[in-house]
């Protein structure tokens, strides 16, 4: 049961409107006496999947994010959301201006830029690029898991064995990290010779499974230089171990495989998360 107040209009208890058939429970709001109750300075409400629900407060510093339509928000950290800045200094009286906006790994290829009567002022993205938690090379028969953590994050040339030479379905490289991530980017050194197709797979706790990719520049590791994985991130992702690191892993996995003349190496990898 609840009471209807008419607005500026109620002197006396007669004048108030009962209204005994609102559905409070059709509006996903029955447990809020109880969300009320268990409230603590910081928390916020919003509505769930089936009722509303207590976001408690993030670590100092973090962000409100977004997961999109039919998903609950998160606290996430600001580190590696910002991909470039661009500035306009619109007080230089210059007609224009022909500029490339800054790559960012992982990311996107160059983006060309026209600005016309304006100055422009290219800015480092907030966060640097991640280096890997975990960076694991995968010999899948016989099975062999072996860890190149160091090598993928210095700049030694050609020390990382992004697949086995000669190849097999199965085969591949893990790129862990202690929280869920966005994408990877790896400079290759040496650029594969051959056939065969790289599917990008996550653990969802059973079984690993395919991403969804927004941008793959890899080519397979069959073109050299600074080349980028974007994918969608999943909410089932699973921390697992492997090689003695449980981390949220992707894996780069052969799944079709016709011969290998030349094995890729790579550089240097980056991870990043928004």
């Amino acid at each position: 049961m609840t009471l209807l107040l008419k607005q500026n209009a109620v002197s006396r208890l007669s004048q108030l409107s009962i209204d005994a058939d609102k559905d409070w429970g059709g509006r996903s709001i029955t447990n809020l006496k109880g969300l009320a109750a268990s409230m603590t300075q910081g928390d916020i409400f919003f509505r769930g999947l089936a009722s509303i629900q207590r976001l408690p407060p993030g670590v100092a510093g973090q962000f409100l994010i977004t997961r999109g339509a039919g998903a609950n928000p998160e606290w996430g950290d600001y580190a590696g959301r910002v991909e470039r800045l661009l500035f306009l200094l619109a007080s230089i009286p210059v007609k224009s201006h022909s500029a490339i906006v800054t790559n960012i790994p992982g990311v996107q290829s160059p983006v060309p830029l026209l600005i016309q009567n304006a100055g422009v002022l290219l800015a480092t993205p907030y966060a640097s690029p991640l280096a890997c938690g975990g960076a694991v090379y995968h010999d899948d028969s016989p099975l062999i898991d072996t860890d190149e953590t160091t090598q993928a994050n210095n700049a030694t040339a050609n020390d990382t064995h992004l697949l086995p030479s000669p190849g097999a379905v199965g085969d591949g490289f893990y790129f862990g990290l202690n929280d869920p991530f966005d994408r990877v980017a790896v400079n290759i050194g040496t650029a594969g010779v051959g056939t065969w197709t790289i599917t990008w797979k996550y653990y969802n706790g059973v079984t690993w499974t395919a991403l969804t990719i927004k941008t793959d520049e890899t080519s397979h590791f069959r073109t050299s230089g600074l080349k980028g994985c974007h994918w969608v991130r999943p909410l089932d992702w699973a921390a697992t171990l492997i090689a003695g690191m449980n981390l949220y892993w992707v894996k780069s996995e052969i799944t079709a495989y016709t011969n290998m003349t030349t094995q890729p190496l790579g550089t240097q990898v980056w991870l990043g998360r928004y």
